[in-house]
């Protein structure tokens, strides 16, 4: 991807595998990769589903058990219970009936929440950062933006949300503050279901797009207030689309490629 390297491990190589479309982990989903044997499994199991968490591979309201991620990552339910425990504990994921799991549902109130506390703390790391970005920041955040045109383009959402991802923790990791990056990765982790009703629009009319180059200018130029301020519209008019869509009973769907989609070069 781009930037000084997003916060976290990268999202793992992804392939559909058959479903009947039902939304069930496994069912439909894309396919994980294999747990090597050495591998601390609960760990690595956790590693895989984190970012496909974040980038809006399940849907709110997706549902599954302990075993059907297990035939996902082709291992034992052992580690996929792991995982999952700490998934919900980490809130990404809440438990059902009969030890079920699913991705929280969108409720207005959830989606005020999370951007009033993500506000503050964003504007916090933005002002830690400047002083520490350069001209390799800059050019690596250039090209994040130019990859994300690409994406847009081809309507490819899920590589436009992950660079998203990239170019925002390219600056939040300039901050050097781990107990703010760490707990906006987990804020992070619980928007990720929500962010593809950013799209069409986002794509339509290049928001984000031009957003990001405002942030870019105020790099540039030095100018802490502008780049927060930059932050904050962004974060706001997100916000509102979200706010908008829910309550219109718009579904956040999966960004996972639809099977038998054409691959996009």
């Amino acid at each position: 991807m781009c930037g000084t390297g997003f916060i976290g491990p990268p999202p793992p190589a992804r392939r559909m595998v058959s479903g009947s479309g039902l939304h069930e982990f496994g069912v439909g989903m894309v396919e994980l990769d294999a747990i090597e044997r050495s591998e601390t499994l609960g760990q690595k199991v956790y590693e895989r589903v984190r970012p496909a968490v974040i980038g809006g591979d399940f849907e709110p309201g997706e549902q599954g058990t302990i075993r059907s991620l297990a035939r996902l990552m082709q291992g034992s339910p052992t580690p996929a219970r792991a995982a999952l425990n700490r998934l919900a504990a980490e809130g990404a994921l809440e438990f059902g009936r009969n030890r079920t799991l699913f991705v929280p549902r969108l409720q207005p109130d959830r989606i005020r929440e999370l951007y009033q506390i993500r506000l503050p703390l964003e504007d916090f790391a933005a002002r830690a950062a400047l002083p520490h970005m350069g001209k390799a920041h800059v050019d690596a955040l250039t090209q994040c933006v130019e990859q994300r045109i690409v994406a847009l383009g081809q309507h490819d959402y899920r590589t436009a949300l992950e660079l998203n991802r990239d170019f925002s923790f390219s600056i939040f990791e300039a901050a050097q503050q781990p107990i703010a990056l760490r707990i906006l990765e987990g804020l992070w982790l619980l928007a990720g279901p929500m962010m593809n009703l950013l799209f069409p629009e986002y794509a339509d009319h290049q928001l984000g797009i031009e957003r990001a180059r405002e942030q870019i200018r105020a790099i540039e130029t030095r100018d802490v207030e502008a780049l927060c301020q930059s932050l904050r519209t962004e974060r706001e008019e997100a916000a509102e689309l979200i706010l908008t869509k829910v309550g219109r009973g718009e579904v956040a769907r999966s960004s996972r490629p639809a099977m038998g989609a054409a691959s996009r070069g």
